[in-house]
């Protein structure tokens, strides 16, 4: 099947985002920046958060105002406790305050079986995938907004568990437990706290010149669009979409959950 994807519009006034501001960590391009876009085009503000990508950032940033839309490139090493502080810092400073936080950002690795995954690797992944979400999602939770919303970018790997990912599934798998606690700690004050568990998607880290594509077994990519009853891989707005939603006020009693969005795939 061809895999379409979505022309966004532009920036709606009346949406059901008008008047709240977002920051999107991981946006300048592929999920991170299909969020960002669907987000704007239903009203929001939007803080486009990159760490390296700055020339990316900025193309998003310029994309996202050229449809109406306000938004912000902030760099940040979520890594580092204080450079979060200052990326939420800068938003409310921009913008006014944070309604709504996307923790998208995150790094992956060659497929690597699990006897022969070095140290050196799995603490790279740790620090991005576990450490850097946690210091995003405690920001999110002293700055937020009351009636806010947190969502958390994860992927299939946690609950497929494929060949290969084991560095990656376990790194990705942490924050699923804290969404949970957040949920519970923040939902007095309108708060909701949700991970979108993601499955595979032809952009990122399965984009065609990505190191996960090269070292692939041959036919992986076939193999993962024909597990989708749809018979292809995602796209990034096919994410977006859901982020979007969760996002929105008719979301408001889907709290605490982890959603799989794979088109319900068996990978």
């Amino acid at each position: 099947m061809e895999n379409k994807t979505r022309d966004y519009p532009s920036a709606r006034p009346s949406g059901p985002l008008n008047g709240k501001v977002a920051i999107v960590t991981g946006a300048p391009r592929s999920i991170g920046r299909a969020i960002a876009q669907a987000l704007t085009a239903d009203g929001a503000s939007v803080v486009v958060h990159y760490r390296s990508r700055r020339d990316e950032a900025e193309q998003t940033v310029a994309s996202l105002r050229s449809r109406g839309a306000q938004a912000l490139a902030v760099r940040a090493d979520l890594t580092e406790s204080s450079e979060v502080s200052a990326l939420f810092a800068a938003t409310t400073a921009h913008f006014g305050g944070v309604d709504i936080v996307v923790a998208n950002a995150g790094v992956t690795a060659p497929l690597t079986p699990l006897a022969d995954v070095t140290t050196e690797e799995f603490d790279r992944l740790l620090a991005v995938n576990t450490r850097s979400v946690f210091l995003v999602l405690r920001e999110a939770a002293r700055t937020i907004r009351d009636g806010g919303r947190i969502i958390n970018i994860t992927s299939s790997t946690v609950k497929f568990t494929p060949a290969g990912f084991s560095a990656y599934a376990t790194t990705k798998a942490g924050a699923n437990v804290t969404v949970g606690v957040l949920a519970n700690e923040l939902g007095s004050r309108g708060i909701t706290v949700n991970s979108l568990m993601v499955g595979p998607v032809a952009a990122g880290f399965l984009a065609a010149d990505s190191e996960v594509v090269a070292g692939a077994p041959t036919g992986m990519m076939e193999s993962l669009a024909a597990a989708a009853p749809m018979g292809r891989l995602g796209h990034p707005s096919d994410i977006a979409g859901i982020a979007a939603f969760l996002a929105a006020p008719a979301a408001g009693w889907i709290n605490g959950q982890i959603l799989l969005a794979n088109n319900g795939g068996s990978i």
